[in-house]
């Protein structure tokens, strides 16, 4: 194996959860589903976004648990947006401390430890979003205030749907996509939310699926000439996953794609002309210290 596998194989280790990152997210997603059930009536939660999907990169940011509320909170529906939200964030703030609790357009997020951060918080989560739900059928819906309406979703049809791809392309899928949500997070997030990566890679991979260096390689160049696209919720339910992306955004984000694409083409230059060493700190530069020095 050359010195680039070894380090795509190490990069790749390194981005799966440890038992005690796991053991952390089963206590603390505990703790802030019994404070939620304490001030709800919860039909019942589960945990949802990439974590469920097992395309959580670390540091383990933004763990998502979705609280379906039950029959008592029925009148909530019926309001804005807003108010069960802010109803949420007072409940995690009576727990939590208002210094530990933020607040999104769907969701409130806990955070724990927010004052004394190491740089990767290896063993740890970091933080939870709380998703208030009510279900629709088999599907879901959640609050958005900045569209000031509920929005449908389906957790499950996501789950379906990556494990699909990952299936068709030998296990393959899932560790590349937490690859380049590293490049993404090491690159100060130039495609939000890091959902988008995913909903993006689900249609610009497809197999053969040859090595992680060369399918990284084309991931940058085909995201860069589709990046200004309107992505849709792979679901069909809500809104575009893209609906963040401005224009300036696209246009920023494509930069930084097209320079990855550059990098890595230089690496794979690099390691075919036996130059190994620096092929692997080419692919260093261009996914953050996660990736090994040598």
């Amino acid at each position: 194996m050359s010195k680039v596998s070894d380090a795509f194989a190490t990069f790749k280790s390194r981005l799966e959860l440890t038992k005690t990152e796991q053991d952390d997210a089963s206590r603390r997603q505990k703790d802030v589903r019994a404070t939620v059930q304490a001030s709800f009536d919860v039909d019942h939660d589960f945990l949802a976004g990439s974590y469920g999907r097992h395309t959580k990169t670390k540091p383990l940011k933004d763990i998502d648990i979705f609280v379906v509320l039950g029959t008592k909170e029925s009148e909530r529906r019926k309001a804005h947006p807003k108010a069960v939200l802010d109803d949420l964030e007072a409940c995690l703030v009576d727990a939590y401390g208002r210094d530990q609790v933020v607040r999104d357009r769907r969701c409130v997020t806990v955070w724990f430890e927010k004052r004394n951060q190491t740089q990767h918080e290896d063993g740890k989560v970091v933080s939870l979003d709380v998703v208030p739900a009510f279900a629709s059928g088999s599907d879901y819906e959640i609050p958005d205030e900045q569209l000031g309406t509920w929005i449908k979703t389906n957790p499950a049809t996501h789950n379906d749907l990556t494990t699909a791809k990952n299936r068709d392309l030998s296990g393959n899928w899932v560790p590349l996509v937490k690859m380049l949500k590293s490049w993404n997070r090491a690159n100060g997030r130039p495609i939000e939310p890091s959902f988008l990566v995913e909903v993006m890679a689900l249609d610009l991979i497809d197999g053969p699926f040859n090595t992680f260096p060369d399918e990284a390689r084309r991931f940058f160049a085909a995201a860069a000439a589709s990046v200004h696209e309107d992505w849709a919720d792979p679901a069909h339910l809500g809104p575009p996953v893209s609906d963040e992306m401005t224009s300036a955004l696209c246009s920023a984000a494509r930069l930084k794609l097209e320079a990855a694409e550059m990098a890595a083409t230089r690496a794979y230059r690099a390691e075919a002309q036996g130059r190994e060493g620096e092929a692997v700190r080419i692919w260093r530069e261009v996914f953050g210290e996660f990736f090994p020095a040598s």
